[in-house]
């Protein structure tokens, strides 16, 4: 496990094995982000449910949020924001070499839904999502 610190709150990791969350346990870590789709790097990589489980018995909370490499969506981030506001304490984000997480993260630091009421996300997100794909036509041939 290569951790890299990015705030207070919020650190990246490569590829955790389920031992691996008996260390971030000790430490005091309370949320795992999982952004690597299961199966992505072969039979070496842990199933997500696995380590869902042991999470579980170590008593961190545990997220699987897949990103497909370079295809983050709006509903990737919009997901990310509502765990770390309804998971308080330090968190761990994590995928194939850590850069997946840490620009979710980012994404999730600077997306204005973060500080809208939860009742006034959704409607927000789709209107993005609409004006997104209105810019993205924009430029297509």
């Amino acid at each position: 496990m290569e951790r890299k610190q990015i705030d207070q709150r919020f650190s990246i990791s490569d590829q955790l094995s389920v031992s691996d969350l008996d260390t971030l346990a000790a430490e005091g870590i309370r949320l795992v982000v999982n952004f690597r789709p299961d199966g992505e790097g072969g039979d070496a990589q842990p199933l997500s449910e696995a380590l869902a489980s042991r999470a579980a018995a170590l008593g961190m909370a545990y997220a699987h949020i897949p990103v497909v490499p370079n295809q983050i969506q709006p509903a990737h981030i919009l997901r990310l924001q509502g765990l770390l506001a309804q998971h308080p304490g330090t968190a761990i984000g994590f995928c194939r070499t850590g850069n997946r997480a840490n620009q979710v993260y980012q994404q999730a630091l600077q997306a204005p839904a973060a500080t809208k009421p939860a009742c006034c996300s959704q409607a927000g997100t789709e209107a993005q999502v609409g004006l997104l794909n209105t810019v993205k036509a924009w430029f297509k041939p």
